[in-house]
């Protein structure tokens, strides 16, 4: 009779904990932080020179971003161009401010939409972009001709508005 109510215990003492291990296993697995999404982080990286910060977003059937662009350089430039895509190539971003200026030490606001099916909420999507400008340090007595380009990189996940 004693072993067999030290069996019992045994399997009761091991029941408990697993069921408790379970328990704690589908929370968890309930909540998304094991989904591949989840554990992807956003980023937003043009270099040194030309920090970003970003905002991604669906509103009315469509992808948008929000792209905030900080002159690092020590001198004003000119944005000539700002070229944002999927790194499939499959989509790319439109309506992008040209011709921008930015004093050393000042930002601005392009506002784009992806062409396409909007991404879905939760969906990661990663971006190449590059940033053409001129410089216009005051040694030119002007803005340059000569054209630079960054490349970078964008890591989103799209937020409800």
């Amino acid at each position: 009779m004693k072993k067999g109510q030290a069996a019992v215990e045994y399997l009761m003492t091991y029941g408990w904990a697993i069921l408790a291990l379970v328990i704690v296993m589908a929370v968890l697995f309930s909540t998304g932080i094991f989904s591949p999404s989840y554990l992807v982080s956003e980023e937003c990286s043009f270099g040194n020179t030309i920090r970003c910060n970003f905002g991604f977003f669906n509103d009315a059937g469509s992808s948008k971003m929000l792209l905030t662009l900080y002159n690092g350089f020590p001198y004003k430039i000119r944005m000539k161009s700002l070229d944002l895509e999927t790194t499939d190539g499959t989509q790319q971003f439109t309506g992008f401010d040209t011709g921008v200026d930015l004093e050393s030490g000042a930002n601005h606001t392009f506002s784009g939409t992806l062409g396409g099916a909007e991404v879905p909420e939760g969906n990661v999507k990663k971006f190449v972009g590059t940033v053409t400008y001129v410089s216009c340090a005051p040694e030119l007595g002007g803005c340059s001709d000569v054209e630079h380009t960054i490349t970078g990189r964008i890591t989103a996940k799209p937020i409800p508005k």
